[in-house]
């Protein structure tokens, strides 16, 4: 039998991908319960940003696929980069430097904890 997922995006989000992966690393593999409890109380900017799209998976989860909330865990989390806009920077002696504002692509996957058949 396959497995249900469901699935939420948020594309063009400003923060780099290291600073999104760093807040999400250990999320994965977790009960969604679980993991909206950390990341209320995670001290970051992007943590309500985190927060809003796993709920959103949660809602996709219940309205979309028929599966239970109670059940769901965090299956995989990808973070890509999506584009960088480009600044300079003056510097001395009539130099500049590039400056790259990064942004990033975030999907998370959701799927249901299977009950062991005996």
């Amino acid at each position: 039998m396959s497995e249900k997922i469901a699935v939420a995006y948020l594309s063009a989000l400003k923060s780099s991908p290291l600073k999104v992966m760093k807040l999400t690393g250990n999320l994965a593999g977790k009960p969604v319960s679980e993991v909206l409890k950390v990341l209320k109380f995670c001290n970051l900017k992007l943590a309500p940003v985190i927060i809003g799209l796993v709920y959103s998976a949660m809602s996709n989860a219940e309205n979309n696929h028929n599966m239970d909330v109670d059940n769901l865990y965090i299956k995989k989390i990808d973070i890509g980069r999506a584009f960088a806009l480009k600044r300079f920077a003056a510097r001395g002696r009539g130099k500049s430097s590039r400056i790259l504002k990064t942004f990033s692509n975030v999907r998370v996957v959701l799927a249901e904890k299977q009950e062991k058949q005996k």
